[in-house]
């Protein structure tokens, strides 16, 4: 954490000449890197059950969507689509998801939308290519 690299890239694309059911498919995946349950923050309720506590600051939420933009506007992307799990993490995902969309809106050359994270994976098998830059919480991303 010393280093504050809070942003992780993962690109994902299709390339010439090798096998694969989808053609076409340029998308990346921009991950907040130093919040969530990569805080840190762990204890132990009993000898078998640890625990860790998600952490999502507006801070955070909004230096990584900011980025996601940034990185899109540089690169002539069309849109980004913020992932979450507000439905059942009300509180943190929540407030990444409305943070989400507050910057969205000082990007209007580039079109925002946001899905649960559950629904966004089957889409990603279905029809990758739906997806432009996807911008989430550390452990969404995992999810």
């Amino acid at each position: 954490m010393a280093l504050d690299l809070y942003a992780c890239l993962r690109p994902a694309k299709s390339l010439p000449g090798v096998p694969s059911r989808f053609t076409g498919i340029d998308l990346v995946v921009v991950r907040e890197n130093t919040e969530d349950l990569y805080a840190g923050i762990e204890h132990q309720l009993t000898p078998t059950s640890p625990s860790s506590i998600k952490v999502i600051t507006r801070r955070g939420s909004e230096r990584i969507v900011r980025y996601a933009f940034e990185y899109a506007r540089a690169r002539g992307r069309r849109r980004v689509t913020a992932v979450h799990k507000a439905n059942i993490m009300k509180l943190t995902d929540g407030l990444f998801l409305r943070v989400a969309r507050e910057v969205a809106g000082a990007y209007p050359e580039i079109a925002f939308d946001d899905r649960i994270v559950d629904n966004l994976c089957q889409q990603l098998v279905m029809a990758p290519e739906r997806f432009d830059v996807l911008v989430c919480p550390t452990c969404t991303a995992t999810s």
